[in-house]
């Protein structure tokens, strides 16, 4: 399932509680849906009706410097209904106008908190009359497109089918003690009053508390809880040359009983403080060419951004001849059957893992957002690409869904992300021989030093403008830059660099990993689809787990961020502590 957030709705009110008995909410969507069905129509009849519904509270406080900055609660009911005209084969969805509509807006974009059956029926019954005429406006825009195109090849249906399924769990809300939390966020953030060199820090605990609703016309039916819990710490400082360097620490639970402790969220903000205070001091590499291991979280790091979002294909959307879309192609699109990795790599998703070697998985669900139970998908084998993450919008190569609708996409439609990644090799070495064998490829190429990355920055923390200075001037898409980066020398010390970026990295360069660990590493984020999935990028984010070996690559090219550095401020900062 797919986790909702607000970025502006943060909060806590736990005391609601589903009464026994039969749910309102399910109640009003199928008899509202059973009653739109039968009503008779002017123009295209609707083949399929979605009505779903998020329940959500959510708590978030945030502190700084040991200073309370935001304590929020709130409670949200938010609608979606989708109506599609036509037929599976030509539909509504999938054109450029699909999610416009030009008329007036009468149905709420909020339901009513309280269990009011005749409320809620008049907002579904507002949002169904809404959705139907919007779907007879997109579909007689895009037939009229399609017939002032050229015709090409058979155009792939709009529709799959999709057994329906009926999974109506108990609503779960567990009590979350604010007062707690206020006092953790304050004392955590006050770990970094003790360094003078952080510029800007902050803590901040974010809870969901979410009932997920579906009910379809083909009898899918489904009430999920969906929780998720965030802690994170940020930190920033200036170097001498007025580059900005940061780090992150993040800790994420789908139960929000279950964040670490207090003093385990201290010792990992005190880890940032520490890494924020070396970046400041560390030297910026002009370039580099040559071996680089990721260990650690950068291995899975790397494949979660490089890899696991190459397995979503985004269809293109029909639109008007003179108004073109210039809509980039996936990396792996058209090469199902091609080899993308090394013959002794498989890929493997499955959302049905709970947990892997004792630890929860956070890409488990038990179903996608569409109704669609998730099974193991076998992405890759022998480095071979076989096939794609899939929703019931067809995309070529695949037809049906297999249960990757994650969250709400564009067009009608819903987006496919990963789920539980597992990155499997089948010729490994102990990690610590990785880290020999790149020692070994200094000697012999006569190399001042290599690189080891253990942390990216994926998803990401940076501000706009640092996005914009990683991806200037790159002919190719940008990975996100290495955070944690550092050069090792052929006696084994080490020595921190930033500023820095990857060149000419793509998924193609992924045919050319050397070798992999026998460890294991699991990383665990919440993926929402936009760039490098920054952490504010989207209200809806679906918690992916990805598990893979450490990798090593012979030859990778590594250079200097491009653009212009802000000035540092002209007046030291205040002391901090008395």
């Amino acid at each position: 399932m797919t986790k909702f957030l607000l970025s502006t709705l943060l909060t806590a009110s736990f005391a609601w509680a589903q009464q026994p008995g039969e749910d309102v909410i399910l109640k009003a969507m199928k008899e509202e849906m059973t009653r739109g069905r039968a009503l008779r129509v002017v123009g295209d009849p609707p083949y399929f009706f979605e009505y779903t519904l998020d329940d959500a509270e959510f708590y978030s406080a945030s502190a700084s410097y040991g200073a309370l900055v935001s304590d929020r609660s709130s409670r949200v009911r938010q609608p979606r209904v989708r109506i599609r005209v036509g037929d599976p084969k030509l539909d509504n969805t999938n054109h450029v106008f699909s999610d416009m509509y030009r008329g007036s807006r009468y149905d709420p974009s909020q339901f009513p908190l309280d269990d009011n059956y005749e409320a809620l029926r008049l907002g579904f019954w507002l949002a169904t009359d809404r959705a139907y005429k919007q779907a007879l406006e997109a579909f007689a825009r895009k037939k009229a497109s399609l017939k002032n195109m050229a015709a090409g090849g058979e155009q792939l249906p709009d529709f799959s089918a999709a057994p329906p399924v009926t999974m109506v769990l108990p609503i779960v809300r567990k009590p979350v003690d604010t007062n707690a939390w206020k006092a953790t966020v304050k004392s955590v953030s006050s770990v970094f009053s003790s360094y003078p060199e952080v510029l800007l820090s902050d803590a901040t605990l974010s809870i969901s508390q979410t009932t997920s609703y579906l009910v379809n016309n083909e009898g899918a039916e489904f009430r999920i809880p969906d929780h998720l819990a965030t802690f994170r710490v940020r930190a920033s400082a200036l170097a001498p040359d007025g580059s900005v360097v940061r780090d992150y620490a993040e800790s994420l639970s789908l139960d929000p009983l279950r964040l670490p402790k207090p003093a385990d969220l201290q010792s990992a903000a005190t880890q940032v403080a520490e890494i924020v205070k070396d970046m400041g001091k560390a030297e910026v590499l002009e370039s580099y060419s040559g071996p680089v291991l990721f260990e650690g979280q950068a291995g899975p790091q790397l494949l979660a951004e490089m890899l696991g979002r190459s397995f979503t294909i985004t269809r293109r959307p029909v639109t008007d001849p003179e108004r073109p879309i210039n809509l980039p192609t996936g990396e792996l699109e058209g090469r199902i059957g091609s080899r993308i990795l090394p013959d002794w790599i498989d890929v493997v998703d499955d959302p049905t893992q709970k947990d892997f070697r004792g630890a929860p998985l956070f890409g488990h669900y038990l179903i996608d957002v569409e109704g669609v139970v998730p099974k193991p998908l076998q992405l890759v084998e022998k480095g071979v690409l076989k096939t794609y993450y899939s929703t019931r919008q067809p995309i070529q190569g695949v037809e049906g869904s297999n249960g990757h609708a994650r969250i709400p996409g564009a067009l009608g439609n819903n987006a496919a992300l990963a789920g539980n990644l597992f990155v499997k090799a089948n010729q490994t070495q102990p990690e610590a021989e990785l880290r020999k064998k790149l020692l070994d490829m200094i000697k012999q190429r006569n190399k001042p030093f290599a690189i080891i990355v253990r942390k990216m920055d994926f998803p990401s923390t940076a501000s706009l403008d640092e996005l914009r200075r990683i991806a200037g001037g790159l002919q190719s898409r940008a990975v996100s830059k290495p955070l944690r980066i550092y050069k090792v020398f052929p006696d084994g010390k080490e020595q921190l660099i930033r500023g820095v970026r990857f060149r000419g990295l793509t998924v193609r360069t992924l045919k050319e990993i050397m070798a992999a660990s026998d460890e294991l590493h699991t990383f665990q984020y919440m993926e929402n689809g936009g760039p490098f999935a920054h952490v504010d990028a989207g209200g809806y984010v679906a918690p992916t787990s990805v598990v893979s070996p450490a990798l090593l690559f012979e030859d990778l090219e590594i250079e200097k961020i491009p653009g212009e550095q802000p000035r540092p401020p002209i007046v030291a900062p205040p002391p901090l502590t008395r």
